[in-house]
């Protein structure tokens, strides 16, 4: 063989291989980067916020460069914000822990307030929020939980660059497009709540109830009154059966608010877990930041994936529609009753500038379906 013909080979051997490495990167997920603020504790105030963590581990389209959390309840202990689960999801999934801070402490006097007379020593989350910002080369996707606390005084402090480098809000708080806004996260921190709404930034706001609430059924898709991303888990146990062993004891560790060393925990054998049912908000708005669409399987499953990876599968049918976001315009108002103080959404004028979209579901069936894909996801994990 000549020195030119081995060197053509080399050459036509090395562009093969370069294709292959191309295809193989347009096969992959294009990150998204995420700033998640979450009312996450040991042992939990709420384990929906431990199936959040998870769907976040399951989804590699989404990459959390900050994690913020939120002071919901300001009694509780430093060590008992959500390392504990940050740590076993890190375990479970082989991902570095994103940076942390934990956030402030006290609700806002005001939409507009800084909150630099806050504790020094719970600055940090709001510093890292802007700091993540500053030094992403892309926009960022906020997905907030809780007060919305951090979130609004960093734009407080600088809303240019959050115009800037904010790609959508997901905002999971509230009562729906009309009424009192009354949700357990406006409570928190009514002042963020409205300040946040009111930024003028692209919103897709998240309603955990509706007003009025119904259990989902087609009359409530009729009605519109479907603007709850709200569904129950049945049994938690048979929702987790086909998750690995770390999954499963992972969630027993939290959901019996267990105290043994927790990364030990993972490799036990598969711990017992509660047969309850289980309130979650957060799926779908998870899977729509992640540009997931959900599809019917043969096997009367339904599952959410990404177009691309669902294409040409034969295991699945066409993608179906099982909740939008629709543009809404709402001004809002204070109101006072029983000597509490909270805003109230009221239509605003035709043709008022929006920015805001709003959840609704579209499926009678969103209460079967949406269980069914966390427990594809969670088998994934």
């Amino acid at each position: 063989m000549t020195r030119t013909n081995f060197t053509v080979i080399v050459i036509v051997t090395l562009s093969a291989f370069l294709n292959v490495l191309a295809d193989v990167h347009a096969a992959e997920p294009k990150r998204i980067p995420m700033i998640y603020s979450t009312d996450l504790y040991h042992p939990p105030q709420d384990p929906d916020d431990h199936y959040d963590l998870a769907i976040l581990g399951c989804l590699d389209e989404l990459e959390v460069k900050a994690l913020i959390f939120d002071v919901a309840t300001p009694g509780r202990k430093p060590e008992e914000f959500g390392k504990t689960a940050l740590d076993q999801m890190a375990k479970i999934t082989g991902k570095t822990p994103p940076p942390w801070k934990v956030g402030l402490p006290n609700p806002l006097r005001s939409p507009d307030d800084q909150a630099f007379d806050q504790p020094e020593e719970f600055q940090g989350g709001v510093a890292l929020i802007l700091s993540t910002l500053e030094q992403s080369e892309e926009p960022v996707v906020m997905f907030l939980v809780g007060s919305c606390r951090d979130f609004v005084v960093a734009f407080n402090r600088n809303p240019g660059l959050l115009r800037e480098k904010v790609k959508a809000v997901y905002v999971n708080a509230g009562n729906g497009p009309r009424g009192n806004q009354t949700e357990w996260n406006v409570t928190l921190d009514p002042n963020a709540y409205v300040g946040l709404m009111g930024s003028g930034l692209p919103i897709y706001w998240c309603p955990c109830f509706t007003e009025v609430y119904r259990l989902p059924s087609p009359d409530d898709v009729t009605a519109g009154k479907a603007y709850s991303t709200f569904f129950i888990v049945p049994n938690q146990a048979e929702l987790l059966a086909a998750a690995h062993t770390a999954v499963k004891n992972y969630f027993a560790y939290a959901l019996n608010g267990l105290k043994d060393d927790p990364l030990a925990f993972l490799d036990k054998e598969p711990q017992p877990l509660p047969e309850s049912a289980r309130n979650m908000w957060c799926t779908a708005p998870f899977l729509h930041a992640a540009g997931r669409e959900i599809y019917p399987a043969n096997d009367r499953r339904w599952i959410a994936r990404r177009p691309e990876d669902a294409k040409g599968d034969a295991t699945v049918e066409a993608a179906v529609e099982v909740f939008r976001f629709e543009p809404v315009r709402v001004t809002s108002v204070w109101k006072e009753e029983n000597g509490k103080r909270f805003p109230e959404f009221r239509e605003a004028a035709a043709g008022t500038p929006t920015s805001i979209r709003v959840f609704r579901y579209t499926h009678p069936d969103f209460n079967v379906i949406m269980p069914s894909v966390l427990a594809d996801l969670l088998e994934s994990l």
